[in-house]
């Protein structure tokens, strides 16, 4: 009995020294019993248990925490960078576990910081902010996060659309516009940082929303983000000591042996203003654009048409593509707007779908779903055509639609001029055959509307009844008809 008691309090006193804040004066001992050495756990509910410490036993780190709370100090601009336990552990994710995801960081960084420097400048800002992207999206400005959060800088739906009036649909999504979401996120973070008075609580409101912040600190009794850090959600106690460990690394990198190899380059870009119907994949193939290319410079453009609206469209053109778009800039979209299938695939001679205006009187029994399908056209554009707010419409409405007639054109070498007018009739619209995709492991909701005609990212969406959280599987079936 007596070994044992002996034994607990030689525990104890052996684990006094990690109970606390780690310094540059405490420096970690060493596990005496071989195969119990700590090292970083992989996922971050092991990370943020800290069971370790709570058990009492030493801890041993693969860099000198010295090291690492003297670089801190010396990075340290406006945002407080401390140094202690969970920090240096995530120092250490990032350095091994996730070295990968550092070099990826390190190689993308030249696209974007650039641009997150300026805006940051423009809102009088902490320059150490552009870290927080890498924590928040990878640099991917496509990136969704299973809750619905999308962009380099993960803005919800709602709060984009509500908060900072970007534009938010089936067709245009500027959570992925990296200029667009850069300032509202400056906007968002100033907010945050006037709401609270405190960087580490505005991260960390940014995060999980100022109203779980201010609830932990009214449950914890604190105003500081270590003080109220085991009132906060897993996730948010993570992210601050995330966003230090990441300012770390980008800096002393070369001191891990992580450096970037492949660089990914900055494709320059001019810019078109679109309006109106536009098939984007016709667009693509006329000024011959590479896809990829496309997509890389037109994040935020998520479908393959854009419709026949009242809205404005951002279009970005490669700059090594762009004198021979503005020699044949009528010719290749006249050819992009509404395409027939059955035209050439050549400038030289196009017919093109031109659009006239059409009313339709809604039959007994008819849902907007029907009328669009009847028409061809999306129940979006029949909505904003007609101001409808609901989708609700009642037998005898007219509906006022746009109606595809042909029209040949022939390019000349400055221009293209209308030859002759085809059938000025309605396209009638035969019961089409359903038609269905299976779904190849890769396959995104873009890829696969850009592969049938006429088929867009919405429309897919509502005949296969997709909500946002729906994640496609390879396998499944989907029906593109």
């Amino acid at each position: 009995m007596l070994n044992r008691l002996l034994s607990f309090v030689a525990m104890l006193l052996f684990a006094l020294p990690v109970c606390g804040q780690i310094t540059a004066s405490m420096p970690p001992t060493q596990e005496t019993n071989a195969g119990k050495t700590y090292f970083p756990a992989d996922d971050l509910d092991a990370i943020d248990s800290l069971a370790l410490v709570e058990q009492g036993l030493p801890t041993a780190f693969m860099i000198d925490p010295s090291i690492v709370s003297n670089r801190l100090a010396s990075l340290q601009n406006v945002i407080p960078l401390n140094y202690n336990f969970q920090t240096h552990q995530f120092v250490e994710y990032f350095a091994f576990r996730k070295a990968e995801f550092t070099q990826r960081m390190l190689e993308k960084r030249d696209l974007y910081f650039p641009l997150y420097e300026k805006y940051l400048k423009q809102y009088n800002l902490p320059d150490e902010l552009k870290y927080l992207s890498l924590i928040e999206s990878g640099l991917e400005p496509r990136a969704l996060s299973n809750k619905g959060a999308g962009g380099l800088w993960q803005f919800m739906p709602y709060t984009a659309r509500g908060d900072f009036g970007l534009r938010v649909d089936g067709v245009v999504d500027e959570r992925f516009d990296p200029e667009k979401a850069t300032e509202a996120a400056c906007k968002y973070l100033k907010q945050l940082y006037r709401v609270f008075g405190d960087w580490h609580l505005a991260l960390a409101a940014y995060n999980t929303g100022p109203g779980n912040v201010k609830r932990a600190i009214r449950k914890c009794g604190k105003s500081d983000f270590w003080g109220i850090y085991n009132c906060l959600p897993k996730q948010t106690r993570a992210y601050v000591p995330q966003f230090i460990a990441m300012d770390y690394m980008m800096n002393y990198h070369y001191d891990h042996a992580i450096h970037a190899e492949k660089w990914v380059k900055k494709i320059p870009f001019d810019t078109i203003q679109v309006k109106g119907y536009l098939n984007l994949t016709r667009l693509k193939q006329f000024a011959s654009i590479h896809v990829d290319t496309f997509q890389f410079i037109n994040p935020h453009l998520i479908g393959t048409t854009i419709p026949n609206d009242n809205k404005t469209v951002i279009v970005h053109i490669p700059s090594s593509r762009f004198e021979y778009f503005k020699t044949n800039r009528q010719a290749i979209l006249d050819s992009a707007s509404f395409v027939s299938q059955k035209q050439s695939d050549s400038l030289a001679a196009l017919f093109v779908d031109k659009l006239v205006k059409r009313r339709y009187k809604v039959k007994r029994g008819q849902s907007i779903y029907d009328v669009a399908r009847v028409l061809q056209v999306s129940v979006l554009e029949l909505k904003h055509l007609n101001h409808l707010k609901t989708t609700r419409i009642k037998r005898g409405k007219q509906l006022v639609y746009f109606a595809r007639v042909r029209e040949k054109v022939m390019q000349n070498s400055n221009d293209t001029t209308v030859i002759a007018g085809e059938s000025k009739e309605r396209i009638k619209v035969k019961k089409a055959k359903i038609r269905y995709h299976k779904v190849r492991s890769g396959d995104t909701l873009s890829d696969i509307a850009e592969r049938y005609q006429g088929l867009t990212v919405t429309k897919l969406k509502k005949l296969n009844r997709m909500r946002a959280s729906t994640t496609l599987r390879p396998g499944m079936r989907l029906r593109i008809s």
